[in-house]
């Protein structure tokens, strides 16, 4: 393995979860945006029309099984319904621009 290839690119991800009151579909991306949809089919072509791919089903699970140790790590457990997850997504940041300031 070449060591290009071996360091970590930075990157966005996105994710779509189950399981709430306001749409039965939720997608989280950058900068905590939250959209809700009716069908799960939505919500995939909103988050993949906006360049997120779903990632190799390896690194899926490093993130979903990352998740769940940052979910459990909060004392009394999370504040909000974090649902259930269902896909993590991806997408390269462009490192020609500066991160945009929250």
């Amino acid at each position: 393995m070449t060591e290009a290839a071996a360091a970590p690119t930075p990157m966005n991800i996105a994710t779509i979860s189950a399981g709430f009151e306001k749409g039965d579909f939720l997608v989280r991306e950058e900068q905590g945006n939250r959209v809700y949809f009716d069908f799960f089919e939505e919500a995939f072509n909103y988050i993949a029309n906006k360049g997120y791919a779903r990632m190799s089903r390896e690194d899926e699970k490093h993130w979903v099984d990352l998740m769940n140790v940052i979910h459990d790590s909060v004392k009394g457990g999370m504040k909000y319904n974090t649902g259930t997850l269902l896909m993590v997504l991806s997408r390269p940041m462009d490192s020609t621009k500066p991160p945009k300031a929250e």
